[in-house]
């Protein structure tokens, strides 16, 4: 058996021969299987040769190759042929409105993107055009398109049109009307005029007219559009009252009719539309009391700069689907409502009659980025459960009657980019902690009783302030040469405390300075010769001190006040001008710094959902480096 086994068994090599010859036949064999892109037919080839012309140096298009397998082009096929469905050509500088002519003979398109080019005039390409049969998606946004709306007749399948910034102008009657399937149409940022257009096709659900001139009431017609998911109407003329219609629209998501000139009260009909999520009416002339309820579904609400007036509503804040109030400068009065939820990311108060002390459930709000309740009557402390609240990068509680000491927790804050608590009645030392906060950008402690010493270290290398307001409090010691470590100020205030020693003699070594106020301190020695090298500097203010010896030649357009020295040496001319602004300081504090320094920090805290899909595009909130 043995001998029979050693017999019949194959040959190991032979195994390595038959799977080499396998691989060598299979290769090819397989490679032979694999089928190439359908090719287009001779007429949409043609055509895509023509557009090539027009566009292949910005696409970087191959003329050898399959036009399907461009850059921006999407075909379908059937069998073995190929059409193209959809172009795709934004930002690729076209200026030529010929291409047009070439585009529309792609009879089979859908979707066309032309945006962010330099087309002037598109519209009257648009006819004759076989394009039109089929095309479901146009978007022109961006160009440079001019004169009024015309006819977009024929295109029987179109879905979404979005012209949005353009220049286009004049009144919208029936230009659309013959849009049978539209759902998504964008005009915001032109110059249309007149009243809001209501003879669309009822399938509308995103309708944007942000950033017009239209002007009248709010039409009656418009909720005929029974379908919409958004509405945008901000940024126009719109006056009136809001008609209480909007159970009309039992779908809609996202209503904005900020800036207008809208008048009257807030529709109670929008506290019944449930699937309403974000409502801005802010910088109208609304008035009355905030509804009841109003945030029973909606989870963005932003009604700042009205006339409201009234008690918040208990319920406001207590959503747990609630993601951001701001109720900036309106007439409200009361306290803060206690039930704060927990899924809050914004709470903008500002600028009210609001009394009462800061609720210490809002220490529970473990999702808050922005607290502002500037502008107030607030008494009371600032609770220490603000602490919890980990990713807190704006905290703004000036202008209030606030006492007591700052909590050493809000020093651990690590996403804190800015912390306003200037005009208060606030006193202590001032936390050492805040020397390490490397988030920290602006901290403002201005016209408070702080008392101590300055908490700045050699640890303090890690901070980015730019804005350090101490402004007219107690503090006392020296300035620290630590101080020059703070390489990305631009103001420096600590004018009107009770400083004492020497200005270091490092003070020159700030690459971005623009403003330093020591005034009205107990410091003596020279003003070190260094301070000629703050190249920035526009605005420097030492009155009231002990200084003495020469002052160092400045630029003529730098701003100087050292009144008050009498051991200051200056020549003839600096002294007239010295003189000159011993009584202008003050009245020239808030402007000179809006001048010479304008620092801009971005949050993006609110949402915009435009089009059939979901986008999240920032809206900006500045925050300047100011009193």
């Amino acid at each position: 058996m043995e001998v029979m086994s050693r017999h019949h068994a194959p040959d190991s090599s032979l195994c390595l021969l038959l799977l080499l010859l396998f691989l060598l036949l299979g290769v090819p064999m397989a490679a032979s299987t694999e089928q190439s892109p359908a090719r287009l037919n001779k007429a949409q080839e043609d055509i895509m040769r023509d557009i090539l012309s027009s566009v292949g140096s910005t696409k970087n298009w191959n003329t050898s190759s399959n036009p399907c397998q461009w850059s921006g082009v999407h075909c379908s096929s059937v069998a073995s042929s190929a059409f193209v469905t959809r172009l795709s050509l934004p930002g690729c500088g076209l200026s030529n409105a010929t291409i047009l002519a070439s585009i529309c003979y792609l009879d089979t398109l859908r979707s066309l993107n032309l945006s962010r080019n330099f087309f002037t005039d598109l519209p009257s390409q648009l006819s004759p055009c076989p394009m039109k049969s089929e095309l479901q998606v146009l978007d022109l946004s961006s160009n440079m398109l001019s004169g009024q709306l015309r006819n977009f007749s024929g295109f029987h399948k179109l879905e979404v049109l979005d012209l949005s910034s353009n220049s286009l102008n004049g009144n919208i009657s029936i230009q659309l009307s013959d849009l049978p399937k539209l759902r998504s149409l964008n005009l915001s940022s032109n110059g249309f005029e007149g009243p809001i257009p209501t003879s669309i096709a009822t399938s509308l659900e995103d309708l944007v007219l942000s950033g017009n001139n239209f002007s009248g009431h709010i039409p009656m017609g418009l909720f005929r559009y029974g379908n919409l998911t958004l509405l945008d109407l901000c940024r126009n003329n719109l006056r009136g009252d809001v008609p209480d219609g909007f159970l009309s629209f039992p779908k809609l998501r996202i209503l904005v009719l900020s800036e207008n000139n809208l008048t009257g009260k807030i529709p109670r009909s929008l506290l019944n539309v449930t699937t309403l999520f974000r409502f801005g009416g802010n910088q109208n002339n609304f008035v009355g009391s905030i509804p009841q309820g109003i945030t029973r579904n909606i989870r963005m609400l932003d009604l700042s700069y009205n006339m409201l007036n009234g008690d918040i509503p208990s319920d406001l804040l207590s959503p747990d689907t609630s993601e951001t109030i701001d109720l900036t400068a309106n007439r409200l009065e009361g306290f803060i409502p206690g039930n704060v939820s927990r899924s809050l990311h914004s709470i903008r108060l500002g600028r009210n009659l609001l009394g009462g002390s800061i609720p210490e459930s809002i220490g529970n709000s473990i999702n808050l980025v922005n607290l502002l309740l500037d502008g107030n009557k607030l008494v009371g402390y600032i609770p220490w459960q603000l602490s919890r609240c980990k990713k807190l990068a704006l905290i703004d509680l000036s202008s209030n009657q606030v006492q007591g000491n700052i909590p050493i927790g809000l020093g651990n804050l690590e996403q804190l980019v800015a912390l306003k608590l200037q005009k208060n009645n606030l006193s202590g030392d001032i936390p050492s902690s805040f020397s390490d906060m490397s988030a920290l950008e602006i901290l403002n402690l201005s016209h408070n009783s702080f008392t101590g010493e300055l908490p700045f270290t050699n640890s303090t290398q890690s901070l980015k302030l730019c804005y350090l307001g101490l402004h007219g409090n107690k503090l006392n010691g020296v300035i620290p040469s630590s101080i020059s470590l703070l390489q990305s100020l631009i103001t420096i205030d600590l004018g009107n405390n009770e400083l004492t020693g020497i200005i270091p003699t490092n003070i020159g070594t700030f690459l971005k300075l623009e403003r330093l106020d020591l005034s009205k301190n107990y410091l003596s020695g020279q003003v070190p010769s260094s301070v000629a090298n703050l190249e920035r500097l526009m605005c420097l203010f030492l009155s009231d001190n002990n200084l003495s010896g020469p002052l160092p030649e400045l630029p003529k357009w730098v701003m100087v006040n050292v009144t008050g020295n009498p051991g200051i040496i200056l020549d003839t001319e600096e002294n007239r001008t010295s003189g000159s602004m011993k009584g202008s300081q003050d009245d020239f504090r808030s402007a000179i710094w809006v001048a010479a320094a304008s620092f801009v920090l971005g949050f993006s805290l609110s949402f915009y959902w435009a089009g059939p899909g979901e986008k999240l595009m920032p809206r900006l909130e500045t925050l300047h480096c100011d009193d």
